[in-house]
């Protein structure tokens, strides 16, 4: 029997919808804010992206602190690096990130549909890819200063320091660069 009730998935969809009307409005897009810094000096969305980083990285690192949920280690390699790749290029190929093709489906815009059946393909496949073959086959003996599989635990490699503070410092160079970007557009 499924713990959600009605409520919540109320709460849910009326949040989804308040959150697809932000985004919508704002045009945010974290492809196109990078993009844009780049290609043509706009720094709106990339200053939004800062901001959002900063937010999160702060609350994040609260909740980790407070035990308000674990999160499970999984290895990073060179198939991240390769899906990355892959996945700026799609993205690239797409006309952007995940957060506005759902925007631009909903505005209408249908030719964005397939960005999404080949996410959900993309998806699927590495899913089931990832599920099916042990870390062994990624990493054939493979340790990141000493521990298996490159599964780093930040807070170990620091001695213990809580993560609310590494997420202090994290969240105050996101305000530094948003502070920066700012004052160089002013």
């Amino acid at each position: 029997m499924s713990d959600y009730t009605l409520a919540n998935y109320a709460g849910a969809i009326i949040f989804g919808l308040l959150l697809g009307f932000v985004v919508q409005r704002s045009r945010y897009c974290m492809t196109g804010a990078i993009r844009d810094y780049f290609l043509f000096g706009i720094t709106r969305n990339l200053q939004m992206t800062l901001i959002v980083l900063a937010i999160i990285t702060f609350f994040y690192t609260l909740f980790l602190t407070y035990g308000i949920f674990n999160p499970t280690l999984v290895p990073a390699g060179w198939f991240t690096f390769v899906g990355g790749i892959i996945f700026g290029i799609g993205m690239a190929l797409g006309g952007g990130c995940v957060t506005s093709t759902f925007y631009r489906i909903g505005e209408g815009q249908w030719n964005y549909v397939a960005s999404v059946i080949f996410m959900l393909v993309g998806i699927i496949a590495g899913s089931w890819l990832f599920n099916i073959a042990p870390y062994s086959f990624f990493y054939p003996g493979y340790t990141f200063l000493g521990y298996d599989y490159g599964l780093v635990w930040l807070n170990d490699l620091l001695g213990g320091v809580p993560p609310i503070a590494v997420g202090i410092v994290q969240a105050a160079i996101f305000a530094i660069a948003y502070y920066k970007l700012s004052k160089s557009e002013a």
